[in-house]
C-alpha cells in the first residue's frame, strides 16, 4: 500500500498561509504592547499629576496671612501669584532637632523653560533672597496658570490684584484669596486642572 504524502505545492502553501497568520499575529501583538507602554507611560504621568497637586493642597490648607520681609526692608505680600509662579508663606515646617527657631516658611512653585520647580527659603524672613534650597518636581510642561478667586468672586491672574498695588498696605499685602486655581499642561496630555480653597 502505497502512501501518500504532501506534494512540493502543498507545503509551499502551507507555509505561506503560515506565515500569513504569524505575520498579522506579530502585528496585532506588537499593536497591544505599543498600547500598553503608552498607557502605562500616561498613567506615570498621571500619578505625578496627582501626587503634585495632592502636595500642594497640604501645603496651601497651612498658609497663613503673614506677609516676609527680604533685603532688610522690603514687604512681600502673604501669597503673591506672577506670571508662571505662585509664592506663599505656610506654617509647619517641621524641628525635629528641637532648634530654636520659627516653624513658618517660604516657598515658590515656578516653571523655569519647561521644568516645574519647588523652592524653599530657609527662613521667612531673610535678608540674603538667596538662601534657598530647590526640588524639580515635573518635566515637560508646556504651561503653567494660577488664578487667584478674590471675595468679590472675580478671578485675578496676579495676586495681590494688579488694581491695589497703588495703594499696598500692611492689609492687603496679607490678604488671601478664596480659593486657587492651577492648571498645568503637559505634552501629549490634556490640561491639569485642580481647584483648592483656603482655610477660612
Amino acid at each position: 500500500m502505497i502512501k501518500k504524502g504532501f506534494t512540493l505545492i502543498e507545503l509551499l502553501i502551507s507555509i505561506s498561509i503560515l506565515a500569513i497568520l504569524l505575520t498579522l499575529a506579530y502585528a496585532g501583538l506588537n499593536s497591544v504592547l505599543k498600547n500598553h507602554a503608552l498607557l502605562s507611560e500616561q498613567q506615570i504621568k498621571f500619578n505625578q499629576f496627582n501626587t503634585l497637586f495632592s502636595r500642594l493642597h497640604s501645603e496651601l490648607q497651612q498658609i497663613i496671612p503673614r506677609t516676609v520681609t527680604v533685603d532688610t526692608n522690603t514687604q512681600v505680600a502673604a501669597l503673591t501669584i506672577k506670571y508662571q509662579s505662585l509664592g506663599f508663606t505656610k506654617i509647619g515646617q517641621a524641628n525635629p532637632t528641637g532648634l530654636a527657631r520659627s516653624s513658618l516658611q517660604r516657598i515658590e512653585y515656578f516653571l523655569e523653560d519647561t521644568t516645574l520647580i519647588k523652592r524653599v527659603w530657609f527662613a521667612p524672613d531673610n535678608s540674603d533672597i538667596n538662601n534657598y534650597t530647590e526640588e524639580t518636581l515635573l518635566e515637560d510642561i508646556t504651561e503653567l496658570t494660577f488664578e487667584a478667586l478674590a471675595d468679590n468672586k472675580q478671578w485675578f491672574n496676579l495676586w495681590p490684584p494688579e488694581e491695589s498695588t497703588a495703594e499696598l498696605n500692611q492689609r492687603n499685602l496679607a490678604l488671601l484669596p478664596r480659593a486657587i486655581k492651577i492648571t498645568l499642561s503637559r505634552e501629549a496630555l490634556d490640561d491639569f486642572t485642580q481647584l483648592i480653597e483656603f482655610p477660612r
